[in-house]
């Protein structure tokens, strides 16, 4: 039993603390995504798993793509608390709301998928961030993504990363007067139980 100023605790005050202790140690570790697991996890990517999807503001609109066809993995170590994705993406099967829009976003002064076809996107997690590289356009930049685990049950049944590039960077400097430089990403994995 624990001694107080001056004296011993009551047993039911040490079992109290106890008690307090161990449910705290059992809330934390099972509330957190990386709490415990056998091993690490591969997850295919593809289109049907995965919703990748730029959001770009042309004049007073933002206009969403979407990815059609992509492939690739995302690795996890929930007991590790770490993480790996390699995704690469088809330029030309990114759909964007009309015509029009996706004639522009497919011309040689922005995606250019006929020079190059493919981006691709490779980065390692440490907790809530994705620290990443994405080639594009034939460059490849940093480009780092916030990380969220989305928990049902106490068990991972999704992944959502978003982060911001600014397209220039990148040599995408079509449009500028009608369409904004910076391009939010956003990617959700969904997670078979």
């Amino acid at each position: 039993m624990g001694v107080e100023k001056g004296g011993i605790k009551s047993s039911k005050k040490f079992f109290a603390e106890l008690f307090f202790k161990k449910a705290t140690a059992y809330f934390l570790l099972t509330s957190f995504p990386f709490a415990a697991s056998a091993a690490p996890v591969t997850l295919v990517l593809n289109a049907q798993d995965m919703v990748a999807q730029t959001h770009s503001h042309a004049l007073f609109v933002t206009v969403t793509g979407t990815y059609q066809q992509l492939s690739g993995t995302f690795t996890y170590d929930q007991a590790a608390g770490t993480c790996a994705v390699d995704v690469t993406f088809v330029v030309a099967s990114l759909k964007m709301p009309n015509a029009l829009i996706q004639s522009q976003t497919m011309s040689a002064g922005f995606l250019d998928p006929a020079q190059y076809p493919t981006q691709h996107y490779t980065a390692t997690c440490q907790g809530g961030t994705l620290d990443g590289e994405l080639t594009m356009r034939g460059q490849t930049h940093p480009f780092n993504m916030a990380l969220t685990y989305e928990m049902t049950g106490g068990k991972l049944t999704g992944i959502h990363t978003e982060g911001v590039l600014n397209r220039h960077d990148w040599g995408i400097n079509g449009m500028s007067l009608t369409v904004g430089k910076m391009i939010r990403v956003t990617n959700d994995i969904a997670v078979a139980p």
